[in-house]
């Protein structure tokens, strides 16, 4: 090896590269420069460290999948060119690279001339010098523009099981961001069985599809102070607007400051995918067991991908005085993590947000909209670090102000006002 530096490809796939195709090839010029082959992933995180090794290839690896390994990678070293092989370039690939700052996406077919090229180039052969281009995105993305003031916060509301309240949650979450005078957006992103079109018939809504479709939001709805982005009605559809889902998401977040995103309860691709681009991320546990136990499960899962759980805030939704779990027993049994609890609203939230009449919610000063107020004081208003792909800001940051406890507060008004049933019976009896 000479100082001049080599590359390196991570392939367990003996087919990638031709006999003779990437060594045969070079000139006598660059004799001294090398591109190594190697299979093992951690023997490929250990000679990234190399100042020597000056762009490394991703194609395939051992024990992890290779976009979490050129993430890492890049992340480790990020002066060193990293670079995802993949025929697939879907949008949640696309994404996933962006998000990493991989500099870009080689499709196999190209692989041996992208390696030629790189190799002339590090020996100094500047009229064949080449630099591949970023992974290209479905849509602009605010680090590809270098600027990120411009977008708002996302939120994504997960659980590992299904009925964990992850709708009613994610609809009074935006509902309290909306009041507190941000523009809000509730995208659902339960592609399948998303039921937002229902609960959150208050705002102004339009189908996820037709935002893919226009790759814009119309202004109409980008000006309302909170706006649903709602599930396909043909559940065929959800596998190719899933497809889109990372572009999507930039969309939403260019238009609005606060997006909340409703999630399905079946963990797949794009799960990953918007873990890793939120820059707050709401699991929830019900008042079942297997409920935690699957929370466990996908706690381990994002720890096997790489997906950092800083973000993560824990909730145990449901709680009442006699219910099974507190945050306590569920810290407990997530090695002490910190869990906050989630007011059982009782069956009042259901009728209302049914009827369209969120908004009662939170003019009663319903249990379980209150508890999510003081949770969101806890997401938002604590001093939060940027995402590791450097476009989410603080709410603080774009104008949203805190929610005061003063003695003319709603919740200081709260004790001693009629109920909405009272009132209705007081009206009736008039």
């Amino acid at each position: 090896m000479t100082n001049r530096g080599y590359v390196m490809l991570c392939s367990c796939n003996p087919e990638v590269l031709p006999a003779g195709d990437v060594t045969g090839g070079f000139p006598s010029a660059i004799e001294g420069l090398a591109v190594e082959v190697c299979a093992e992933a951690a023997s490929v995180r250990e000679r990234a460290a190399d100042d020597d090794l000056k762009a490394l290839w991703v194609e395939s690896c051992e024990g992890i999948e290779p976009i979490n390994l050129a993430a890492a990678c890049k992340s480790d070293h990020p002066a060193t060119e990293v670079f995802l092989v993949a025929a697939d370039r879907t949008g949640s690939v696309v994404s996933r690279a962006n998000a990493a700052h991989l500099d870009g996406i080689v499709h196999p077919s190209d692989l041996c001339d992208r390696l030629r090229e790189a190799a002339l180039r590090f020996a100094g052969d500047e009229k064949c010098g080449h630099r591949e281009e970023r992974a290209p995105a479905l849509t602009e993305t605010p680090s590809d523009r270098g600027d990120k003031a411009r977008s708002g916060f996302l939120l994504t509301v997960v659980s590992g099981s299904g009925g964990a309240g992850k709708s009613t949650v994610a609809v009074l979450a935006a509902l309290a961001g909306a009041r507190r005078g941000v523009r809000a957006a509730l995208l659902d992103a339960d592609l399948q069985f998303g039921d937002l079109g229902d609960r959150a018939g208050f705002c102004p809504a339009l189908s996820i599809e037709e935002v893919v479709a226009k790759q814009a939001v119309p202004e109409e709805v980008g000006e309302a102070p909170l706006a649903l982005l709602r599930a396909p009605r043909a559940l065929e559809r959800s596998e190719a607007i899933s497809e889109s889902l990372g572009a999507l998401v930039e969309l939403v977040c260019q238009a609005f400051d606060f997006v909340v995103v409703n999630t399905g309860g079946s963990w797949g691709e794009q799960h990953l995918q918007l873990l890793e681009r939120s820059a707050a991320t709401l699991f929830l546990v019900d008042q079942r067991a297997s409920s935690v136990r699957a929370c466990r499960h996908a706690l381990d899962l994002c720890l096997r991908c790489g997906i950092a759980t800083s973000s993560f805030l824990l909730a145990v939704n449901r709680c009442t005085r006699h219910a099974p779990f507190t945050s306590i027993d569920v810290s407990s049994a997530l090695d002490g993590a910190h869990v906050v609890e989630l007011a059982d609203g009782g069956r009042e939230v259901e009728e209302l947000l049914g009827s369209g009449l969120a908004h009662d919610l939170a003019d009663e000063a319903n249990p379980l909209y209150a508890s999510i107020e003081r949770m969101l004081d806890e997401l938002l208003f604590l001093p939060h670090q940027e995402a590791e792909g450097g476009v989410q800001v603080s709410l603080g940051r774009i104008g949203l102000k805190a929610r005061t406890e003063g003695a003319g507060s709603k919740r200081a008004k709260r004790k001693g006002r009629l109920s909405r049933r009272d009132r209705v019976l007081a009206v009736k009896a008039r």
